[in-house]
């Protein structure tokens, strides 16, 4: 039956003078269906703690379409919350399907080398998706201080990554637009970085990268 011709509807217009200025009208009219007013209205007494009436029930239900639907200003939060519930969602399954370096049970802890193998092997989607490799060239833009250092891979397990000549779209304007405007970026790097301290005798060159004369 539609909301108007209801019971529950008809008691809430006869004691609508009895309630004073906290009655509302924002559901009277509404059509039958699975996702109307109608309906939210039918499943929301399934929601409070203490129904004595349906004419309580409803005058709940009107305050509450009337406080949460109607405050307009709280949509963007609703989607700033729903966004970030789900980006959490997805980073943890994330973590907890792919990341080698996490285990749910004890017995993962300690395994052979087969069945190590396995868990690396599920893990590729983990350590070699797009996205990663999109986010890997902007860097710079969030790490001022040798943002390379793992740009070069000696093993060959990936190629080596360089960075972008330009910062990241729409979001990051803490950086100059193009890394060729910034006049410390080449001296920042984690390669002129070892330079230094090669040519100073801190440290030495790695053996995957000494020359025959070197050696």
């Amino acid at each position: 039956m539609a909301l108007v011709l209801s019971r529950s509807r008809l008691a809430l217009r006869a004691a609508r003078p009895l309630m004073g200025s906290g009655a509302h009208r924002l559901t009277e009219y509404s059509e039958v269906g699975q996702f109307s007013h109608f309906s939210g209205r039918m499943r929301y007494n399934m929601m409070l703690r203490v129904i004595t009436d349906p004419t309580l029930g409803d005058h709940f239900y009107e305050k509450w379409v009337h406080d949460w639907c109607c405050d307009v200003p709280s949509y963007n939060y609703w989607f700033i919350m729903t966004m970030a519930t789900g980006a959490a969602l997805a980073i943890c399954v994330r973590h907890w399907f792919f990341n080698p370096d996490i285990y749910g049970r004890k017995q993962e802890v300690r395994k052979p080398m087969p069945d190590r193998h396995r868990q690396w092997a599920y893990s590729l989607p983990y350590f070699n998706n797009t996205l990663r490799n999109i986010c890997g060239k902007y860097k710079h833009a969030f790490i001022d201080n040798e943002p390379d250092y793992a740009d070069y891979h000696p093993l060959g397990y990936r190629p080596t990554r360089k960075a972008s000549h330009k910062r990241p779209p729409m979001w990051v304007f803490s950086i100059n637009r193009y890394t060729i405007q910034d006049p410390l970026f080449t001296s920042c790097t984690h390669a002129n970085m070892n330079r230094i301290y090669e040519e100073i005798g801190y440290q030495k060159k790695p053996a995957w990268m000494k020359e025959d004369e070197d050696a």
